[in-house]
């Protein structure tokens, strides 16, 4: 994905795109936690600036947008505890419990450090 983005681009063009990762440097044990706690395709921080030089791009930047991660992470925790009682009144049952306790996994796991969210920004 990043050469054809790369490719694409006309001359002195910039790519942008944010990614959830697992912070670098974690245990065996916190990086299953943060991948388990992450979205469906978090990846360790496969050293993202190096992917992208290796598909062409020359400047690379990247910068730690983590806590605006966890205020948003936190206010959708907010609203299904807000909506809890409706939404299970019209949800299958034990389903907004299940949500509810994955986005307190969401927020535990960006307050620990164990998942980060960056913006990339490639030229």
């Amino acid at each position: 994905m990043l050469r054809a983005s790369r490719r694409v681009l006309r001359p002195g063009g910039r790519t942008a795109f944010f990614t959830i990762h697992v912070a670098p440097g974690l245990s065996p044990a916190a990086r299953r936690r943060a991948a388990e706690a992450g979205p469906p395709a978090v990846t360790s921080h496969g050293n993202y600036r190096n992917l992208m030089r290796s598909a062409g791009f020359v400047e690379v930047e990247e910068h730690d947008v983590t806590a605006a991660y966890l205020e948003t992470a936190r206010a959708w925790l907010r609203h299904v505890e807000d909506a809890a009682d409706d939404l299970a009144a019209v949800e299958p049952p034990g389903l907004v419990a299940d949500r509810l306790a994955r986005r307190r996994e969401v927020v535990a796991a960006i307050e620990s450090g164990l998942l980060r969210r960056s913006l990339l920004i490639g030229s």
